[in-house]
């Protein structure tokens, strides 16, 4: 079963496995227990980060405009 990620409050119980849903435009998508889809609402495509990079997604040029 999949479970949305999408206001702040449902992030917050996930933030700390998951960093990048920090982004004020990231919606995430938890697929069973351990794989969590994250996407951008202001991007297209797909962006890989390593977990242990937990901030990388803050150099992202296209968010940073």
């Amino acid at each position: 079963m999949e479970k949305y990620f999408i206001t702040e409050d449902e992030k917050k119980e996930v933030i700390e496995k998951y960093p990048t849903l920090e982004c004020e435009h990231s919606i995430g998508m938890l697929v069973g227990e351990d794989y969590m889809s994250i996407k951008c609402k202001l991007l297209t495509g797909t962006c890989t980060y390593k977990s242990g990079a937990k901030n990388e997604y803050k150099n992202c040029k296209m968010l940073n405009r």
